[in-house]
């Protein structure tokens, strides 16, 4: 189940020790997350690859992390504190964004595939094997915090210290209300058992508000609910309409009334909130997997993906450019080509 979600989710490609030696990997290996704090990012990927901007995409710079394992996804709660997931149990924290990074011991070698915080000091990280572990001294420990079942988790999302949701394999939706000392399952319209042999695994989880939230997974399928407790598939068929994407969803983000969600095949799809009219968005894109995708409330956003793929927006989204990085030599890191 493991190989499930590293070669589709995140269409995970090792390459040889010695093609790294060769080349660093940030310019060209592939990007899993990505997080915006006003006008700084940050992204991480394969190879533990960390890349960070100052302003707002424009020039870029590696941020050492100190491992070399693939980096999922990345949690900022102020434009100091942060923290890393990634696998066999990665967890790295910063206090002084992102200048430098420092393990801290998980306690599992599971991958861990997403990790939120709702302040400083309360947060969850999840992945596989049903894992999920909770901290309440900003990462130091970790309390372990997992379902019971073998089952592949690959989001969460937190709308207080309390109340919160993860999603994953097989369409599962876990609910809990006490911070994670129990999870209730919820019934899910695309879950699936194990012995039936289908797919129809859960990648997105997006809470924009404490009234309505959205998972999208699988062949294009987007659950909505109203209340976080009955989930529906937004469309009578289980997927976007056909000229929307059939192709399978893997991140999502939401700015200034619209949503969007991103996948393989270099799709880009959004919908007016409480609409759900989801039409293909106006960017070119190579045919790659998007994995990531973040805004800032003034319309600065980024989507990431497989091969060095960041694409940049200064205006929620009407307009993406992409970006390309390249060395600017020894000592210098590394900028943007024009």
């Amino acid at each position: 189940m493991i190989g499930l979600i590293l070669g589709l989710a995140l269409s995970f490609s090792p390459a040889s020790a010695g093609q790294y030696q060769e080349r660093e990997p940030a310019f060209q290996e592939n990007f899993y997350g990505v997080k915006i704090r006003v006008n700084q990012s940050w992204i991480v990927g394969y190879y533990g690859t960390i890349l960070y901007s100052a302003d707002r995409g424009a020039t870029w710079e590696i941020q050492p992390s100190g491992t070399k394992r693939a980096l999922y996804r990345i949690h900022f709660t102020s434009e100091e504190t942060g923290w890393v997931s990634g696998s066999y149990g990665t967890v790295l924290h910063t206090r002084n964004g992102g200048k430098s990074w420092t393990p801290r011991p998980s306690g599992t070698q599971e991958h861990l595939f997403s990790i939120n915080f709702v302040n400083e000091r309360e947060g969850w990280t999840i992945g596989s094997r049903g894992t999920i572990l909770y901290t309440n001294d900003g990462g130091s420990s970790w309390k372990d915090r997992s379902i019971g079942e073998d089952v592949i988790l690959n989001n969460v999302a937190f709308i207080t210290p309390e109340r919160g949701w993860v999603v994953g394999e097989f369409g599962v939706i876990y609910q809990t209300r006490n911070r994670g000392r129990s999870w209730i399952k919820q019934k899910s319209p695309v879950e699936v058992s194990f012995a039936s042999g289908e797919s129809r695994n859960l990648f997105g989880l997006l809470f924009p508000d404490s009234k309505a939230g959205w998972a999208f997974g699988l062949d294009g399928v987007i659950l909505k609910t109203l209340n976080g407790e009955w989930w529906e598939i937004s469309h009578r068929n289980g997927v976007g309409p056909s000229h929307v994407t059939n192709k399978h969803l893997f991140a999502a983000a939401h700015v200034d009334g619209t949503l969007w969600a991103v996948g393989e095949r270099g799709t880009v799809i959004a919908s007016p909130m409480g609409k759900e009219s989801w039409q293909r968005a106006a960017i070119q894109v190579p045919p790659w997997s998007l994995n990531g995708i973040d805004f800032s409330p003034d319309g600065f956003g980024l989507i990431v993906g497989n091969r060095g793929l960041i694409f940049r927006t200064t205006d929620g989204g009407k307009k993406w450019s992409r970006i390309k990085i390249a060395s600017q030599g020894a000592g210098r890191g590394i900028g943007r080509i024009p």
